[in-house]
C-alpha cells in the first residue's frame, strides 16, 4: 500500500489493491474563553432581571390594594378614587403623572397629589376650588373661585359681582374660565382699595373691549368713581398712579369720574 498526503488538505489517502481510501480530516474545536463566559453570565443575569421585573410588576404581592383620600369635602371619596383609578396598578412602577391630571381636570379639583403608602396603598390629597365671588352675563349669575373658575357651589354672602357689560351668551358652565386677569385685579382691589386708596369698591364691570372697571367711592357723588384697570398686568403701578391722581386731585378740590389707567404713564382722567 502506498500511503500519500494531499497538500492543503490534511487528507492521507492510501492505495490498496487499486482502491482508494480516504481518512476523514481533523476537527479542531474552538476554545471558551473567560470573555465568552462573561458575557453569557452578564446575558443570563439580565434574562433574570427582566423576568424578575415583569414578576413583580404583575404580582398581588406589589399591587395597589387600597387609595385613602384627604382634603376633600364637596367631592366624595368614591369619585376621586373612581377617576383616579389605582386600584390594582404596581405600586414600584406606577406613575401617578396622568392619574393628577384626571383628576385636576373635574371642575371642584384645585390640585391633586398622589403619592405612595407603602407597602401596598395609595393616599391622595385633594385641593378643591372654593367659590369666591359672582360673575354676572344679564339676569344670571354664576360662581367663581379666585382664579375665575366656574364652580357649582354657593357663593359666600357678601360675594363680590362682576358684571359682563358686553356679553350676549349664557354664562360658562361649571369648570370653564373667565377672565382671569379681571378676577385678579377684582380680588386684590376687594382686599386692599380702602387701605390703599381710602376708597371701597362699590361695583366691579368687565368687557371684553376694556378689560376690568372698578367703580370706587367716591365721597358726594352718586356715581362713584369709574376706573378702568384693563388687565392685571401692572397692577402695582396702576394702583400708585391712581393714588397719585386722587391726592391731587384732592389737593385741587376737583371731583374725578372717570381715570384710565391702561396706557402706563398716560393716565386719562375726567
Amino acid at each position: 500500500m502506498v500511503r500519500k498526503r494531499t497538500p492543503g488538505t490534511g487528507v492521507i489517502v492510501g492505495r490498496v489493491a487499486g482502491r482508494t481510501r480516504h481518512r476523514a480530516p481533523r476537527v479542531r474545536l474552538p476554545r471558551i474563553g473567560a470573555g465568552w463566559v462573561r458575557g453569557a453570565a452578564v446575558a443570563f443575569a439580565l434574562a433574570l432581571l427582566t423576568t424578575g421585573g415583569l414578576w413583580l410588576y404583575s404580582s398581588p404581592l406589589l399591587s395597589i390594594e387600597d387609595v385613602s383620600v384627604r382634603g376633600n369635602t364637596a367631592i366624595s371619596d368614591e369619585l376621586v378614587r373612581s377617576v383616579a383609578d389605582l386600584e390594582g396598578s404596581s405600586v414600584i412602577f406606577t406613575e401617578f403623572d396622568e392619574a393628577e391630571e384626571r383628576l385636576t381636570a373635574l371642575p371642584l379639583v384645585k390640585a391633586a397629589q398622589i403619592e405612595r403608602d407603602w407597602p401596598n396603598d395609595a393616599r391622595i390629597t385633594i385641593t378643591e376650588r372654593t367659590a369666591w365671588g359672582l360673575w354676572q352675563i344679564g339676569e344670571r349669575r354664576v360662581a367663581i373661585d379666585d382664579e375665575g373658575v366656574v364652580v357649582d357651589l354657593p357663593a359666600p354672602t357678601g360675594a363680590p359681582v362682576i358684571l359682563q357689560v358686553d356679553a350676549t351668551a349664557l354664562p360658562p358652565a361649571p369648570g370653564e374660565r373667565v377672565d382671569a386677569g379681571a378676577v385678579a385685579v377684582a380680588r386684590q382691589l376687594v382686599t386692599t382699595a380702602e387701605q390703599t386708596l381710602g376708597r371701597a369698591v362699590v361695583a366691579l364691570e368687565f368687557s371684553q373691549a376694556s378689560g376690568l372697571t372698578a367703580v370706587l367711592a367716591n365721597g358726594a357723588s352718586d356715581t362713584g368713581l369709574r376706573v378702568v384697570f384693563g388687565d392685571a398686568q401692572g397692577y402695582e403701578f396702576k394702583v400708585a398712579a391712581l393714588f397719585a391722581v386722587l391726592q391731587q386731585a384732592h389737593n385741587e378740590g376737583r371731583t374725578l369720574s372717570r381715570v384710565d389707567l391702561r396706557f402706563g404713564d398716560r393716565v386719562a382722567v375726567q
